[in-house]
């Protein structure tokens, strides 16, 4: 017998209402109980204009940029709070999640909350929280296998990797990047159990491509390689980068990504998948290229809903 790892629940969102926006002087005036969030549905407050303009000023200066405050003129949202409002849509709140990871673009932007902390406080029985950050469209993968390797220890049983992303984050590179069309969180909660020898599992493959015109050529390795462990003809989700005719023959179930998602395009097409059927349960082939990085993240995983625990719509 192996440490079998699947996925038992999805949830993303679309977070179309606008954060508030406050002055220092109303920050000031409000109760402390009120700027200190006892959960997702307590947020009540900003960090003031006036504040998040100065970090970020001094953020700019760091990476040599002299307009660096433009980017406080849009309020932005709490990586912190978009996270655990997706982690409760996927039943972390009546649960204990071990691990809790988080996987963005780039550095937030100054808020009350930093990310790792509010999530412990939001979910007391989480052992762990961090966030992996820097690595653009592939950010999720690398949480993914830093998931994968906590779950192979002792008293790891659950873990969530939550794939966030928003239009307001300034710097996500020093080239000219893409910039996500929203801000959209999604998540997905794994759990450790043991299967048979040879039964799958997470797997996570991250490969450099090496241009454009090797992409295709890559892309058939490793999902035919990934589909050979497999046996059996999985349901493909694939970011919009990628070249869907190079996929198309492998299963009849392929899904693409929205169009202008930096880190969460594969991640939510999966879980708007898994809501619209409700039935499905079995393997999952996964595929991502970030063009400015020239990387390919690829990988497989059983979605084993727990009775109860499928998405709906």
């Amino acid at each position: 017998m192996s440490i079998h790892i699947s996925v038992s629940t999805t949830f993303s969102e679309v977070f179309t209402d606008k954060p508030r926006d406050i002055t220092a002087d109303e920050y000031l005036a409000e109760p402390a109980s009120l700027r200190q969030p006892a959960g997702p549905a307590a947020r009540t407050t900003a960090m003031p204009r006036s504040r998040q303009a100065e970090y970020v000023a001094d953020l700019g200066d760091l990476y040599g940029l002299d307009d660096s405050a433009a980017p406080a003129a849009v309020i932005s949202r709490s990586y912190g709070e978009m996270a655990a409002r997706v982690l409760e849509g996927c039943g972390a709140g009546a649960e204990p999640v071990d691990l809790m990871i988080l996987a963005y673009t780039n550095t937030e932007f100054f808020t009350l909350e930093s990310a790792g902390s509010f999530l412990v406080d939001v979910f007391p029985s989480t052992k762990t929280a961090f966030a992996v950050t820097e690595q653009g469209r592939l950010a999720p993968f690398t949480a993914l296998q830093l998931a994968k390797g906590f779950l192979g220890e002792k008293g790891f049983e659950k873990a969530a990797v939550v794939a966030i992303e928003q239009s307001a984050v300034p710097l996500i590179s020093d080239h000219d990047a893409e910039i996500p069309v929203g801000d959209v969180a999604a998540a997905i909660l794994m759990t450790r159990g043991t299967a048979a020898v040879g039964d799958g599992g997470l797997s996570v493959v991250l490969r450099k491509v090496g241009g454009q015109a090797r992409l295709g050529q890559l892309v058939r390795e490793i999902l035919n390689s990934e589909m050979a462990a497999l046996g059996c003809t999985p349901l493909i989700v694939i970011g919009d980068h990628i070249p869907i005719g190079e996929v198309a023959s492998l299963s009849p179930h392929v899904h693409r990504a929205v169009p202008g998602r930096v880190c969460t395009g594969v991640w939510e097409a999966l879980d708007r998948y898994l809501r619209s059927d409700g039935r499905y349960s079995g393997p999952i082939l996964v595929a991502e290229y970030d063009p400015m990085l020239d990387h390919l993240g690829g990988g497989s995983v059983c979605y084993r809903p727990r009775l109860g625990s499928a998405p709906t719509l």
